[in-house]
């Protein structure tokens, strides 16, 4: 198991508040026991596979090219180890899954793991990807939709209905169970958000339900020869460090 990780990541930016440098200083931190493997910046072509040259110019024009282009090369790090068999943890921002080709919000400025993905194929043609944000990841779905060699599951997101809120932990682990069902894929990609936490926006999750998720996941990517991979996306409470370690238990 490896962690894709730069102290670059903990430099400040212009963004809001809650997506500050703690949210990867502080879980490095409670992951020494790991071995560490140095981000690089995505090039301007992997980053043009997936948005637009006027949305890339307008990051840059925001001052969050470096940041942005950082987190989506952690992000494609972590896939291509996954690809030689080295599961791996992406701890990386800003996140990415409200990103699409020519726009972004929610934090997000680049999509790291569509970037990831189109990187890692041929190589790897057919993708799941395992959505665990509390927030539907829009950009992601908007980016692959109509490809149908990615399929994308947002387990118990935020929806028009906000069914989210009758959804409880068990429901939850149904939903990531299921997203393994009905489809037939090389690797799997974990966007993971841990704001469904209990002390977080979402309240549902505790702690060692994550540990529970990683394990789920790690049990079902065996289909797949155990090709996984998993990219950090929201999760902004203090426990986002134990959060974090606890997937990982599980993922690795």
């Amino acid at each position: 198991m490896k962690i894709i990780y730069s102290k670059k990541f903990e430099q400040n930016y212009c963004t809001n508040p809650v997506e500050n440098p703690d949210r990867v200083k502080l879980p490095a931190q409670e992951l020494q026991a790991f071995e560490f493997l140095e981000s690089e910046p995505a090039s301007l072509e992997d980053i043009w596979r997936v948005h637009g040259k006027e949305h890339v110019e307008n990051v840059k024009y925001q001052g969050l090219f470096e940041a942005a282009s950082l987190a989506a090369g952690g992000a494609i790090l972590a896939a291509e180890k996954a690809l030689e068999d080295e599961p791996t943890f992406a701890l990386i921002r800003p996140p990415g899954h409200h990103a699409s080709a020519n726009r972004s919000w929610g934090l997000c400025f680049f999509n790291n793991m569509a970037i990831a993905v189109q990187r890692i194929r041929p190589k790897a043609k057919r993708v799941l990807i395992v959505d665990i944000d509390l927030h539907f990841g829009d950009g992601t779905v908007s980016i692959f939709r109509g490809d149908s060699e990615v399929k994308i599951i947002n387990p118990g997101c935020i929806d028009a209905d906000f069914e989210y809120l009758n959804l409880n932990a068990n429901g939850y682990m149904k939903q990531v169970e299921n997203a393994f069902k009905g489809f037939d894929f090389d690797i799997v990609g974990v966007s993971a958000g841990f704001d469904t936490y209990i002390e977080d926006w979402g309240k549902v999750l505790k702690t060692e339900d994550y540990r529970k998720i990683g394990r789920i996941i790690h049990d079902f990517s065996q289909r797949c020869g155990g090709k996984r991979f998993a990219i950090l996306e929201g999760g902004y409470n203090q426990d986002l460090r134990y959060n974090i370690e606890s997937f990982i238990e599980g993922f690795e």
